[in-house]
Formats: C-alpha cells, sequence, structure tokens
C-alpha cells in the first residue's frame, strides 16, 4: 500500500486514511420517539503495522480514529453544516491492546458554533477493558463544495487488510533521526477534503516527534535513567490543539521535553507549517512512558 506522492493525492483523502487505519464506524439513532443527537459506534483491529511499544495500537493512530468517529459524530449534528477539529484531549488507560478496539461516542454539548463530543475506548479482546477516554471540539462551519449527503443510518464497512501496508512514519512522510524537531512532508493524501493537513497526521507526528524528543533529552544526560531507544517509548496521555489549518508543509513539530519520575516525560511541542511564513498551527502535550 504505497501512498500516492505528490500534493494533490487522491479525490477524497479521507478514504485513503481510514483504509489506512481500517475504521469502521457506525450511526445509532436516537430511539423511536426520542429526540436528540445520534450517537456513533467504531471499530479498528490492531494491526502489525500500527503496533506500538505497548504491543498495541500507537497512541497515534488511536487518535486519529478518535478525530475521525467525533469528527462524523459531530458533523452528522449539524447539518447541513459541518465541522473542523480544534481540539483533542486523550487520557490513554493502556497500551497492551488486543484488539479489535471499539469506539463510542457522544454529543455532549452542540452550540451554534461549536460541538463537543464524548469518546471512549474499549478492547474486544480483553473482555471490554477501558483503553482511553477522549473529549474532541469541533468548529462548526459552511461545507461549500463538500458533499455531506449520508444515507442514513451512516455506516462505513471495515476496509480490508493490506498486508503491505506502510508504517506510520513512511505513510506520514515523517522524516527519519532523533531529536526536539521532527519534520513532515504535506503529501496530498494527508489532505483532507478543503486541501489542509489532516488532523489525524498531527496526532501520528505529535507522537512520533515526542518519542523522539525523550530519546535525545536522555542522550543529553537530561532525564535520569539509561538512554531510551525508540522502540521502547510509547506516547500515552495527549493533549492537541488545532489553531490554525497547515496548508503548504513542510511541518515541523518542536518538541521541549520536562522531567519527571523515571520512566515518564512529558513533552511540550508546537507544530508550524515551515512553508507559510513558519506559522504556527497545533500545540499540544503528550506523556510519553519508556516500556
Amino acid at each position: 500500500m504505497t501512498p500516492p506522492a505528490g500534493r494533490d493525492g487522491p479525490a477524497d483523502a479521507r478514504h485513503y486514511m481510514s483504509d489506512y487505519f481500517r475504521l469502521e464506524r457506525w450511526e445509532i439513532p436516537p430511539a423511536d420517539g426520542t429526540e436528540g443527537f445520534s450517537e456513533f459506534g467504531g471499530r479498528m483491529p490492531v494491526d502489525p503495522h500500527h503496533r506500538g511499544a505497548g504491543g498495541g495500537l500507537r497512541t497515534g493512530a488511536l487518535l486519529t480514529n478518535l478525530d475521525s468517529v467525533g469528527g462524523f459524530l459531530s458533523g452528522l449534528s449539524v447539518l447541513p453544516r459541518w465541522i473542523v477539529t480544534t481540539s483533542l484531549m486523550a487520557t490513554v488507560t493502556r497500551l497492551d491492546h488486543l484488539g479489535p478496539l471499539r469506539v463510542h461516542g457522544r454529543v455532549l454539548r452542540r452550540g451554534r458554533n461549536s460541538v463537543v463530543a464524548g469518546l471512549d475506548v474499549a478492547d474486544e479482546g480483553r473482555g471490554d477493558a477501558l483503553v482511553a477516554a477522549a473529549t474532541g471540539t469541533f468548529a462548526v462551519l459552511d461545507p461549500g463544495d463538500m458533499n455531506v449527503a449520508f444515507d442514513r443510518p451512516a455506516v462505513v464497512p471495515m476496509p480490508p487488510p493490506t498486508p503491505e501496508a506502510p508504517p506510520p512514519e513512511e505513510f506520514f512522510r515523517i522524516r527519519p533521526g532523533v531529536g526536539t524537531t521532527t519534520r513532515l512532508e504535506l503529501a496530498g493524501h494527508l489532505r483532507n477534503p478543503w486541501g489542509i493537513l489532516h488532523g489525524g497526521a498531527v496526532a501520528v507526528l505529535a507522537d512520533v516527534a515526542a518519542c523522539r524528543a525523550v530519546v535525545q533529552a536522555h542522550r543529553a544526560g537530561r532525564l535520569p535513567g539509561r538512554a531510551r531507544s525508540v522502540e521502547h517509548l510509547a506516547a500515552a496521555d495527549t493533549v492537541l490543539h488545532y489553531l490554525r489549518p497547515a496548508r503548504v508543509g513542510p511541518v515541523e513539530a518542536r518538541c521541549r521535553v520536562f522531567g519527571g519520575p523515571d520512566g515518564r516525560s512529558l513533552v511540550r511541542l508546537a507544530v508550524h507549517d515551515v512553508g507559510a511564513d513558519d506559522r504556527l498551527v497545533s500545540l499540544g502535550s503528550v506523556l510519553v512512558l519508556a516500556l
């Protein structure tokens, strides 16, 4: 599964992204005679190329799927308008998933200009053990030429497995290396229908960049314990704020590592669109665990 090169990519990048993560989604309408918003379900396998140091789904991949479920759920609640993600906050309780993971999302609040959604993730392979809880906020906007007509209740089936799928660093065009700055090349398949960098790509970049920054901090002697390798680190609790769209690229995540107990490091990061006068597009924090 080689991602298309170049700026334009496929006509609908959302489908390519969901094929890579193999996310199944389904709408849960209100009970007959009950007013309210639809809830939403989702299911994702833990494919080998998405497994991290904890043995389960990497947190960047998990947040990408939460963004997709929360965005679809919130978008349906404001039709004929649509939404864009403005923040995503996830608490991760375990990283040793067996899978598949099941997501349940619901609208917590719908205002005139924004929607707040709550999302819970359970591991079906571990008797529905809680994996993560997240809150997403979404700004309401005019969808323009985007097609927001869906058969209701909406259902997006699980894409088939793709044995030759590349690892996330390759799919998301993240340059190799370690250090406090990690760069992503903004390829066409990473853009959403408005031509901007997909929020899930920012989540994956934050995951990779935070772990690489912790490796650098260990090598520089600024963290206790032995120097870690990326293969023994995992991103856990994550907060992301989407401030502005990234349209040009390349996109850089610039990190600051704060010390904590051995094996737990807090990383603050700022994401910049280098090609757009280096403007700040996202801010976040990631808890990195040594496993």
